[in-house]
């Protein structure tokens, strides 16, 4: 019994589709009980998950795993860098940006079971203003989409997709300063992502060739398609089929810190793995390069 590795499994009992999962049923089915003395701890609030982190890595629990979405992955991640204590993800969100990435499948059971199989990473963490990002942030356009999503009373995937238009039409790119590993440019942009890893959910990728082991970001700098129809024609789809590198309307730059304000003096919107950090006057990016230890799939190249 001594050898048994301490799992708390941190559950935002909300998050995703699949409400009705009787999550505690389907880890002590599929986990290795000879392996892991589980433990089940539920989310009751935002800013709870990380709560929880914390006092896991207080009481030296050896592996901690969220069971949610991108935000509460980033909760409960964010606690965990530069510990001993091992990250674990459970998807059980929507996009699920992080796990698609990492490879880790979708399905609840499936997940759970490379947890059995306890192969570990170090994987590159994002800071943006100080606060941890794992998978992706940004400013502009999709930042503005994530705020106004989070002020309408209104969820669900239709409601998203009416910020999406309603933004696309209304919102206009800026001018941005950019310094970069002592480097500058100048440039104007609907929307700028800083891609840890390759997508933002649901497989779309963004930054195909981003990764998470190689001590680098990459800036996903995108203008803004000059016909709307040639963004679903020709945009789109590249976006869709992990070819957005290829698209004219994006322009990418590596970097491991940088440093942007808009050239007007304008606040920017921001967001932070996909949920809003509201308007900010600047945006500093650094890279911790191998600062997350976590579980991934054993086939994962």
């Amino acid at each position: 019994m001594g050898d048994k590795k301490s799992l708390w499994l941190i559950v935002n009992p909300i998050s995703g589709i699949h409400h009705g999962d009787d999550i505690g049923l389907i880890a002590h089915n599929t986990l290795n009980n000879s392996l892991f003395d589980i433990s089940l701890h539920y989310t009751e609030h935002k800013g709870h998950g990380a709560e929880l982190a914390r006092e896991a890595v207080n009481a030296g629990i050896d592996i901690v795993a969220a069971v949610g979405g991108d935000g509460t992955i980033n909760e409960v991640a964010s606690q965990l860098v530069g510990t001993d204590t091992i990250f674990a993800i459970i998807p059980h969100g929507s996009g699920n940006g992080l796990a698609y990435h990492l490879q880790i499948p979708i399905n609840v059971r499936k997940a759970l079971m490379t947890i059995n199989d306890l192969r570990v990473e170090k994987l590159d963490v994002g800071y943006v203003n100080g606060q941890p990002f794992f998978s992706i942030a940004g400013i502009g356009f999709d930042a503005k989409v994530a705020y106004d999503f989070d002020v309408d009373p209104r969820r669900g995937f239709y409601t998203y997709l009416k910020h999406i238009l309603r933004n696309y039409f209304n919102y206009q790119p800026a001018d941005y300063h950019i310094e970069y590993d002592g480097q500058s440019t100048d440039t104007q942009a609907f929307f700028i992502t800083f891609a840890n890893s390759s997508q933002w959910g649901y497989n779309v990728r963004i930054a195909p060739n981003a990764s998470m082991h190689d001590g680098i970001l990459d800036v996903c700098m995108v203008k803004r398609p000059r016909y709307f129809l040639r963004m679903l024609n020709v945009d789109l789809p590249k976006l869709l089929t992990s070819r957005f590198d290829k698209s004219s309307i994006v322009q990418y730059l590596e970097c491991q810190n940088l440093h942007i304000t808009s050239k007007n003096g304008e606040p920017v919107y921001l967001h932070i793995d996909g949920d809003t950090a509201g308007v900010v006057d600047h945006v500093e990016i650094k890279l911790k390069h191998k600062a997350l230890n976590a579980i991934v799939p054993k086939d994962l190249e």
